[in-house]
C-alpha cells in the first residue's frame, strides 16, 4: 500500500516536531512513526509530496472484533468499546479506522486532547481518512474555535473527494454549530452541488438562510428538504416543516407578493369588464368565497374572506374562480351549479334514521333541522369546489411564485382542518357515516394534491376503507387526464362524474348558463295558452318538486288559493324558522330590494345572497318575500301588499308552525 503526504501545513500538523523542508528529518520522523517490529516503511521524497510504501503485514485487519466494538459505540457504551480498539491497534497498527474510532470514544467523553493525538495517528496511516479529517476539524472548530487549523483538515477532504456530499455536509454542520454561518455556507453549498437531494444539507441551508434573515431562501430550501425526506417521521423532516411554516409566515407578514396579486386583479377587471371588490366577512361559512357578478345581480365581482393565515392566497384562489368562470363563459361552456330546495328536503329525508337517533339522544328537532341544513350545504360545497380547487391550486402553484409561501401556509391550515373535520370523535358520533365518507374522499383528494405539490404527507394521516381508496384513486386518475391540457369548463365534467359516483348527483344539477339565463320570448297567444295550461307557473321546476307539487295540489284541490305560493311557503317556513330573527330580517330586506324592480312570477333564476346555493322562481321568491317579513317584520307586512294571507295560514298549518 502506498501513502502520499502533501508537503504542506497538513504534514506539519502530523509531525509538528520536524522541519518539513528538511528531507532527513522528514524521512526519520515518518520511519519512526510507522515502523512496527521488523516491518518498516519505504519513504521516498518528491518536491510536493512524500511517498510511503507499507508492507502488507502492517495492513491486516480483524473485522469481527472491530464490528463488536463499533456496535458498542452505537449503543453509547464507549468505555466497553475502548479496550477492544486498543487491542486491535496493538495487533494491527496499520489500520487507520481503529485509531479514528478509538479517538471518537474520547471525543464523546470530552477528552479532546487525547482524541486529537489518536486522530493524528489515524491520519499518519491514512491521510485521506475522511472521517478522521472531519472529526479533527470538528474538534478545532467547535471546541477550540481554531478555524484556521480546522480548515487545514477540512480542505484535505475537499481535495481528496469533491463529490463527498456527506463529508461536506458534516463540515458545514460543524461550522454552523460553531456559530460561523459564512464558513458553513461554503461547505454546505459544496455538499448541495454534489447532491441536491440530501435533506440534511437542505435543512442546514435553511438554518443558514434564517440566520441571514433571507426567509424566501429558507422557505425554498425547507420545501426541498420536505420533498426529499423519505421518512416523514424523521426529525429532519419534522424540523424542516416547522421552519417552512415559520418562514412562510414571515414572508406573509412582510406583504411579499401583493404586487402580483394586485396586477392579477387588474387583469381580471379588464378581462371581465367588471370591478372586483375585496371584503372581510366573519360570517361566511368557508375561509373565503366569491360572488360572481352575473350570478348575484351585481355589476361587480365580490370576494369575501375571513381573517386567517395566508389571506392573500385565499383571495387569489377566489380570483381564479372568476378567471375560470370567465374563460368558460367566453366560449359558452359555463355551467351553473343549481341546488333546489326540494333537494335539501330529499337529503334530510334520506337520513331520517340518523335524525331519529339524534332526537332520542335529546337533541331538539329544531337544532337537528339546522344541523342537517349545514351538512347538506357543506357537502354540496365540496361537490362543486373539490374538483375545481385541484385545478385552481395547480394554476396558482405554476403562475404565482411570489405567493407560493402563502399558498403553502394556507393549504396546510385548510388540510389540517379538513383532516380534523372527518376525524373528530364528536363529528363521527353525530354526522351520518355516509356523509363522513363522502367528505373524507374529497378531503383525501385535496390532501394528495397538497402532498404532490409540496412533498407533504397529509394523505397518510387519513384512515380510509378499501372502497374509499378505490374512489379516491379513480377520481385522481380522472383529474390527471384533464390536468395538463384542461380546456375551459372541463372541470364541470369532474363535478358531475364524481357526484354521480358518490350518489350525490340527485341533489344538484349543472345547467348551461346560456340557456338558463336566456329569457323566454312568448307571443301573446303562447302566453295565454301557457297560463291556461299552467295557471300557477310551476313548470320547469325539478322533478322532485313537480311530484311534490302534484301531490300537494291534489290534496288541497278546491281551495281558492295560489297553490304554488302556498307550496313554496312551507319550504320557506322550514328554512327560515331555524334562523335567528336578525338573519331572517337581512333576508327580508334583500328580497325587498329585489322587489323594487318587480318580481315576475314567470321568471326563474333569482338569487338571494343570504340564501346561497339556491335558485328561485318568481313564485318561490314571492313566498320567501312574504314569509320572511311575516317572521321578522310582521308589523309592516301589510305594506308589501302581497295577497297571500290565506296561503300563509295554510302553509303554517301544514308545516306545523
Amino acid at each position: 500500500m502506498n501513502i502520499l503526504y502533501p508537503r504542506t501545513d497538513f504534514l506539519k500538523n502530523l509531525f509538528p516536531e520536524i522541519d518539513i523542508t528538511n528531507d532527513e528529518q522528514v524521512i526519520h520522523a515518518i520511519k519512526a512513526s510507522l515502523t512496527h517490529g521488523q516491518f518498516s516503511p519505504i519513504v521516498e521524497l518528491e518536491k510536493d509530496f512524500v511517498s510511503i510504501t507499507l508492507p502488507k503485514e502492517l495492513l491486516t485487519e480483524d473485522p469481527k472484533e472491530f464490528h463488536k466494538a463499533t456496535n458498542l459505540c452505537a449503543q453509547g457504551r464507549f468505555q466497553e468499546a475502548r479496550p477492544i480498539f486498543v487491542a486491535l491497534i496493538e495487533k494491527h497498527p496499520g489500520i487507520s479506522e481503529y485509531y479514528r474510532n478509538l479517538a471518537q470514544t474520547y471525543e464523546e467523553d470530552g477528552n479532546h486532547e487525547k482524541a486529537i493525538d489518536l486522530l493524528i495517528d489515524a491520519l499518519k496511516w491514512d491521510p485521506k481518512n475522511h472521517w478522521a479529517l472531519i472529526l479533527m476539524g470538528n474538534i478545532y472548530a467547535r471546541y477550540y474555535e481554531d478555524t484556521d487549523t480546522a480548515l487545514t483538515y477540512y480542505d484535505q477532504v475537499v481535495d481528496a473527494d469533491p463529490t463527498n456530499y456527506i463529508a461536506f455536509n458534516n463540515i458545514g454542520g460543524a461550522f454552523l454549530q460553531a456559530g460561523k454561518p459564512d464558513l458553513a455556507k461554503i461547505y454546505l453549498d459544496k455538499a448541495y452541488q454534489a447532491n441536491t437531494h440530501y435533506p440534511n444539507t437542505t435543512y442546514a441551508l435553511v438554518l443558514v438562510a434564517e440566520m441571514e434573515n433571507d426567509f424566501t431562501t429558507a422557505f425554498n430550501y425547507s420545501l426541498e428538504c420536505i420533498k426529499d425526506s423519505v421518512d416523514k417521521k424523521h426529525p429532519v423532516y419534522q424540523n424542516a416543516l416547522k421552519q417552512a411554516l415559520t418562514a412562510a409566515q414571515k414572508i406573509s407578514d412582510s406583504g411579499s407578493g401583493k404586487e402580483e396579486l394586485v396586477d392579477f386583479i387588474k387583469q381580471l377587471e379588464e378581462m371581465t369588464g367588471k370591478e372586483i371588490r375585496i371584503e372581510k366577512d366573519d360570517s361566511i361559512p368557508t375561509a373565503a368565497t366569491v360572488q360572481i357578478a352575473e350570478n348575484h345581480n351585481k355589476d361587480y365581482h365580490l370576494v369575501k374572506f375571513k381573517p386567517s393565515v395566508g389571506v392573500d392566497h385565499l383571495i387569489l384562489h377566489e380570483l381564479v374562480h372568476i378567471l375560470y368562470y370567465h374563460q368558460a363563459r367566453a366560449i359558452q361552456e359555463n355551467q351553473l351549479f343549481i341546488v333546489e330546495g326540494a333537494a335539501e328536503r330529499k337529503f334530510s329525508a334520506g337520513y331520517a334514521k340518523e335524525t331519529r337517533k339524534l332526537i332520542s339522544n335529546g337533541i331538539p328537532e329544531q337544532q337537528i333541522s339546522g344541523f342537517m341544513e349545514q351538512l347538506f350545504h357543506g357537502i354540496m360545497r365540496q361537490v362543486f369546489n373539490a374538483p375545481v380547487d385541484l385545478f385552481i391550486e395547480d394554476y396558482i402553484f405554476k403562475n404565482f411564485e411570489s405567493l407560493k409561501s402563502q399558498q403553502f401556509l394556507s393549504l396546510y391550515k385548510l388540510n389540517s382542518e379538513a383532516l380534523q373535520a372527518v376525524s373528530d370523535p364528536k363529528a363521527m358520533e353525530l354526522v351520518p357515516g355516509k356523509i363522513i365518507s363522502f367528505s373524507k374522499i374529497y378531503n383525501v383528494l385535496g390532501a394528495r394534491h397538497f402532498d404532490e405539490l409540496f412533498g407533504m404527507s397529509f394523505e397518510a394521516k387519513y384512515t380510509i376503507s378499501p372502497s374509499e381508496k378505490v374512489l379516491v384513486d379513480k377520481f385522481w386518475e380522472e383529474f390527471k387526464e384533464y390536468r395538463e391540457d384542461r380546456e375551459p369548463g372541463e372541470e364541470y365534467e369532474l363535478i358531475q362524474h364524481w357526484g354521480e359516483d358518490l350518489g350525490l348527483a340527485d341533489y344538484f344539477s349543472l345547467q348551461p348558463e346560456e340557456t338558463y339565463r336566456k329569457p323566454t320570448q312568448k307571443s301573446p297567444e303562447d302566453l295565454l295558452k301557457s297560463i291556461e295550461e299552467d295557471p300557477f307557473q310551476v313548470k320547469d321546476i325539478s322533478d322532485d318538486e313537480e311530484q311534490e307539487m302534484a301531490k300537494f295540489q291534489k290534496k288541497h284541490a278546491g281551495n281558492d288559493l295560489n297553490m304554488a305560493v302556498a307550496f313554496y311557503m312551507i319550504g320557506a317556513l322550514e328554512n327560515l324558522t331555524v334562523k335567528t330573527e336578525a338573519e331572517v330580517k337581512e333576508i327580508a330586506f334583500e328580497i325587498a330590494m329585489l322587489g323594487r324592480s318587480g318580481i315576475s312570477p314567470d321568471k326563474k333564476g333569482y338569487r338571494v345572497n343570504k340564501l346561497p346555493g339556491t335558485s328561485f322562481s318568481g313564485y318561490r321568491l314571492l313566498a320567501y318575500y312574504y314569509v320572511s317579513w311575516a317572521i321578522a317584520i310582521p308589523e309592516m307586512l301589510t305594506q308589501l301588499q302581497l295577497p297571500f294571507d290565506q296561503e300563509y295560514e295554510l302553509a303554517k298549518t301544514l308545516a306545523n308552525h
